[in-house]
């Protein structure tokens, strides 16, 4: 699990609390469930009318690596692909197919299949190097269905703000339930910016970070494999594989 996620929004949620407790605000006015429904329900009801279900799904799935997220071990990958050049140069290219089960990666497996297999080597690295553009692709989608979502909840915010002052402003009779009712109706604005700016984007920004990760580790695979099939020696292609970091 990645405590920093967890770490960063309580953070950045106490930072809030306190600047208002400080200020001499009362922490209560900050809690307001009709603000946060019309901002975060809000916000996502207008991203879904804009996306398919596919890109909601994808989205939903992308983003537990928030909180659980891939590991891309590059020099683990490129020792990796170091023993199974030596394994290939001593034996052969077919005898790797015992050690497809071992990867323990769908893309990397995929890729030493189709070069066992026989597979042109040129041909192998350009389907390969497309097929990590895709994946790349994907997530970028996914990650831009989050994006919508915070660039619509600051909108939602002022349109909660507006919606809290109409009601505040049946109370102009009573100047205590007057200026209540104001204070209140300024939370959704609050709301609005804060999960955007301390939630939503911090947390697509991080996913477009191990997005970044996954093709450096896939470009890495990729030109493992390429190496490998075409017979390039063992201690040639750590040295060029050495430039991952």
């Amino acid at each position: 699990m990645d405590f920093l996620t967890i770490g960063g929004l309580l953070v950045a949620f106490c930072s809030v609390f306190l600047a208002n407790w400080l200020g001499g605000g009362e922490v209560i006015l900050l809690l307001n469930l009709p603000s946060a429904i019309i901002v975060i329900v809000g916000s996502m009801g207008a991203t879904l009318m804009q996306s398919r279900v596919k890109d909601a799904l994808d989205a939903a799935k992308l983003l537990k690596w928030s909180l659980f997220p891939p590991s891309y071990d590059l020099q683990k990958a490129r020792l990796l692909v170091g023993t199974l050049s030596n394994k290939a140069r001593r034996l052969s290219l077919v005898s790797l197919d015992a050690d497809i089960a071992a990867l323990g990666n769908s893309f990397a497996t995929r890729a030493l299949q189709m070069a066992i297999d026989g597979a042109d080597p040129d041909m192998l690295y350009e389907r390969l190097h497309d097929e990590a553009i895709r994946i790349r692709d994907k997530r970028q989608s996914s990650i831009s269905f989050l994006e919508s979502v915070g660039g619509y909840a600051p909108t939602l915010g002022i349109m909660g703000s507006v919606l809290g002052l109409i009601q505040a402003m049946a109370n102009l009779d009573s100047p205590e339930a007057l200026g209540h009712g104001i204070a209140v109706a300024f939370v959704s604005t609050l709301y609005g910016q804060g999960f955007a700016n301390l939630v939503v984007f911090p947390i697509a920004k991080k996913l477009s970070n191990y997005c970044d990760q996954e093709l450096l580790y896939n470009q890495l695979l990729i030109d493992g494999v390429h190496g490998i099939a075409i017979g390039k020696h063992p201690q040639r292609l750590d040295l060029e594989l050495s430039g991952y970091e």
